[in-house]
């Protein structure tokens, strides 16, 4: 099984990272805990706990930007895979990171842009160039080639610098 899946969570710890055969790759553990609305109160369903794992550049990103407690959009690709070991049989669910970001609906976020010498991404490297330039041909995404100035990313005091941000300083 290796099917598209979005799910919103919060990091159950810090990603930690690791190298696997030469490749960079960080993990970690991601609660998605359903709610639901019963008379005036909002109670908390089951938990589902997902293992996630992002590669090379994604990893490096994923280890600087987030935090135990963050709650994220994810959208990876889900692999099932069943496991036994003695007389225990169990099913691991794992989650190969394609997107991830923080949750706007919990606070505000800013993305730092990455500086170099030339200008442009470092080698090997996407730049706002390249995403805008991916952006450009999708339709689908008209608004958010409207918005491309303004991404996301964690780090320091999210309300200070959205404050900053939307006044200008």
């Amino acid at each position: 099984m290796n099917d598209a899946i979005t799910v919103v969570g919060s990091l159950g710890g810090d990603p930690t990272l690791k190298s696997v055969n030469g490749d960079r790759v960080a993990e970690f553990r991601l609660a998605c805990t359903s709610r639901r609305k019963e008379g005036e109160e909002w109670v908390n369903g089951h938990t589902n706990w997902y293992s996630v794992e992002a590669w090379g550049g994604m990893a490096d990103h994923v280890g600087a930007s987030l935090r135990r407690g963050d709650v994220v959009v994810l959208l990876g690709r889900l692999k099932v895979d069943q496991w036994e070991s003695g007389d225990k049989r169990g099913t691991s669910v794992k989650i190969r990171v394609e997107h991830v970001g923080h949750s706007l609906r919990v606070g505000p976020s800013t993305r730092q842009r990455r500086a170099s010498d030339s200008g442009g991404a470092p080698s090997g490297e996407r730049d706002s160039a390249d995403d805008a330039a991916a952006l450009a041909d999708d339709p689908a995404l008209a608004d958010a080639r409207a918005l491309s100035g303004a991404g996301a990313t964690s780090g320091g005091d999210w309300g200070a610098q959205a404050t900053a941000n939307a006044f200008g300083a």
